[in-house]
């Protein structure tokens, strides 16, 4: 049976390089860099065997030379639900292109966009593009 996309939503903060100039902390914690929010509807039958996929498009800057450690987080109602470390980042501008696909609960759902520098005496920047979706299909 075909899958068949019940809600969709998109957070676009920016679909350029150097669109932005967002300082990544690394202070621990990290900073919310963007939202959005999918109603899977309770009425919808298809919404019984759903899966929400939410992929983030984040192009980062880096300031100086050496390598350093991003922690980019997903957050579904206040909990994590996802996380990748990537290390080993030694240019100085990258895209870091995330995907994850989950069942979440029936009703609205609110997802936050985390991104924190995990490297001390280092700079980081969210640059652009910066592109947050989240797609919900079902059967």
């Amino acid at each position: 049976m075909a899958e068949t996309v019940i809600a969709y939503s998109d957070n676009v903060v920016t679909p350029i390089t150097n669109g932005i100039s967002l300082p990544i902390p690394n202070n621990g914690g990290g900073v919310q860099i963007a939202s959005l929010s999918v109603f899977i509807d309770p009425a919808n039958p298809k919404s019984f065997n759903h899966r929400v996929e939410l992929r983030a498009l984040i192009g980062v800057r880096l300031v100086g030379a050496g390598n350093i450690r991003l922690l980019v987080r997903i957050w579904r109602a206040g909990t994590e639900i996802y996380y990748n470390l990537v290390t080993n980042v030694f240019d100085n501008n990258i895209t870091l292109e995330e995907l994850f696909i989950e069942t979440a609960p029936l009703g609205v759902q609110n997802y936050q966009l985390i991104i924190e520098n995990q490297t001390p005496a280092t700079t980081a920047f969210v640059s652009g593009p910066l592109v947050f979706t989240a797609t919900v299909t079902g059967k």
